[in-house]
């Protein structure tokens, strides 16, 4: 009896027991379930999608290091502000000022005028101390031009810069110390020139005054050292970076130029062949855009696939356009269809293509585009149209557009189109050395254009446009004043002379917009009669003048100022860097 309870003790702890194994295997099964059956997923690699005209392409593998804007800065003095300058000087600067004046020999007869220490020409409120600033453009070689952006200092007293000429600058890297005070490192540029303030600015607002301390100097820096510029590949290989070298070469070397050449598995240097010295950024776009795979049936069914793509309203145009165009001649039987396409982008940059690459078929389609009216395509079309060089028939749509058009931006885009084909119905003059005035000899209403990057320039659409009057005219600030009487067939003018109760000889002009521009512009000098043939103003005083007497009606013309382009990068990156998973097939 005693042998049966223990016999039934022991079942019921052996039922226990197995029980609880059981329990225990099945919470170890489910957990492990869990854990072989379900990973973390991030540690599971995914295949990244690239859109049509960046997979497969040398911007699907690599980086394009030096292909980004460098900004620089520097400080600066500013000459010629009569009294809105300062003498302020901040304690850190003044010895590094003295020594970049030094160095530029400002002060001395080779700057162009009286030697005058730099010492002094730090404690003449004809003059302020200045941040300048820029961003040189990616690739830039030594010489290229860029523009910068001047500002007065802050907590200084100095209430505008126009007028002012900015004496020479050195730009460094934009790196400061703690107190404020540039850090020393390799100068990348040098800027001067005469400063451009915005003439649109409200003088009798006391808010709006404070502008004046900002200006820009259109084409002010000059880059004087170039960066190296190379392919850095996301996952260094020798296979990929053997492959990249050979596509480059293959498409852009010419008579025997190494353009590219792999150093290492992760780093491809790059030379800008000759072809492109002047149009390095053109260069770089396709490049980055350009088909690595070596199958030519590969390449043309990768190039049937964009002409599918690009009609989605998700396309990217441009990266589809730049990876035809550097696949070359070869992609034409492909886009052709294109050119006649209802989707306007697809026609347009099928056609851009086409055009690009010396397809006359082409030639009328992007014509088309240019004569729309109200298309979205109808000024880069235009733009299109000025820099094709191999069919100089292109010339004259685009003088009927211009004479046609009551849009003055097409107006303008058509101007300098025709400008880089030398059209004849340009003139042009060089306004003392420090602008361009274009006459074009156009009908319709009279527009005035003038630019506030690159080139200084004032373009003039008809010629001999009128100044109405009798007219009066005084500028807020008293520096210039024009004044005529009906049917006067003189008009005079005269003007302040800045930091003086002064005011300069009075000189006659015929009463047209160009004579006038040539008497503000003209250095006040004597011509072969002993008469003072100009007023000196610059660039920017000229601009305020004129937008003055447009918006008066003193001058019968609609007045239009450049839109300041903002500096894009050399190509679209795409947001793989440093990732393992990136297919090596695209």
């Amino acid at each position: 009896m005693l042998e049966n309870r223990s016999m039934k003790m022991g079942r019921k702890i052996l039922t226990m027991i197995v029980s609880v194994g059981l329990m225990a295997t099945a919470g170890c099964e489910k957990w492990f379930r869990r854990t072989t059956t379900q990973p973390v997923e991030v540690s599971r690699p995914r295949r990244v999608l690239l859109p049509a005209g960046i997979a497969q392409t040398v911007s699907a593998y690599a980086n394009l290091v030096g292909g980004t804007a460098l900004p620089v800065m520097g400080y600066g003095i500013v000459g010629g502000l009569g009294d809105t300058g300062s003498s302020e000087v901040p304690t850190n600067l003044r010895k590094i000022l003295i020594q970049q004046m030094n160095k530029h020999m400002v002060g001395t007869h080779r700057y162009g005028g009286w030697k005058v220490s730099p010492e002094r020409i730090l404690e003449d409120k004809d003059t302020a101390v200045v941040f300048v600033s820029g961003r040189i453009p990616p690739a830039a070689p030594v010489g290229a031009r860029f523009d910068v952006t001047v500002e007065a200092l802050p907590r200084t007293q100095t209430t505008s810069l126009e007028g002012g000429i900015l004496m020479s600058t050195e730009l460094y890297l934009s790196m400061t110390s703690s107190k404020g005070t540039p850090i020393k490192s390799k100068d990348w540029a040098i800027a001067s020139g005469a400063i451009f303030v915005n003439p649109f600015i409200d003088r009798s607002n006391l808010d709006e005054l404070v502008k004046l301390r900002v200006g820009r100097i259109p084409n002010g820096g000059v880059v004087t050292r170039s960066r190296p510029i190379k392919l850095e590949l996301r996952r260094p290989d020798y296979r990929m970076a053997s492959l990249i070298q050979q596509r480059i070469n293959q498409r852009f070397s010419l008579r025997g130029e190494k353009v590219a050449t792999a150093k290492t598995p992760a780093i491809i240097e790059l030379h800008i062949p000759s072809s492109f010295r002047h149009d390095y950024r053109h260069f770089l776009e396709l490049l980055m855009h350009l088909y690595v795979p070596t199958d030519a049936a590969g390449q043309e069914r990768y190039a049937r696939q964009m002409a599918n793509a690009i009609l989605l309203p998700t396309a990217r145009h441009e990266d589809i356009a730049l990876t035809w165009e550097a696949m070359g001649r070869q992609v034409l039987q492909v886009i052709r269809p294109l050119y006649a396409s209802e989707n306007q982008a697809a026609a347009y940059y099928a056609a851009r293509t086409g055009l690009r690459l010396g397809d006359e078929l082409a030639v009328p389609a992007i014509i088309r585009i240019a004569q729309r009216e109200n298309s979205p395509f109808q000024i880069l079309a235009i733009n299109e149209l000025g820099k094709t060089r191999k069919f100089p028939e292109v010339a004259k749509p685009l003088k009927r557009i211009l004479l046609t058009s009551n849009n003055a931006l097409v107006k303008v885009a058509c101007y300098e189109a025709l400008l880089q084909h030398g059209s004849n119905i340009i003139y042009r003059k060089n306004i003392a050395g420090h602008f361009l005035l274009d006459t074009v000899d156009s009908t319709g209403d009279y527009i005035i254009f003038a630019t506030v990057t690159g080139q200084p320039k004032i373009v003039l659409f008809g010629k001999k446009i009128p100044l109405n009057q009798p007219l009066f005219y005084s500028s807020e600030d008293d520096l210039v004043t024009i004044n005529s009487y009906q049917n006067d067939k003189r008009v005079m003018v005269y003007r302040k002379i800045p930091g003086k109760d002064m005011y300069s000889d009075t000189l006659y002009f015929k009463p047209t917009v160009e004579q006038l521009i040539s008497t503000l512009g003209n250095r006040p000098e004597k011509d072969e009669n002993g008469n003072i043939k100009g007023l000196g103003l610059t660039y920017c005083q000229i601009v305020r003048v004129l937008y003055g007497l447009c918006t008066s009606q003193q001058i019968p013309a609609k007045f239009v100022l450049q839109k300041s382009p903002a500096l894009r990068r050399t190509y679209i990156s795409v947001p793989t860097a440093g990732r393992s998973d990136m297919p090596e097939g695209g």
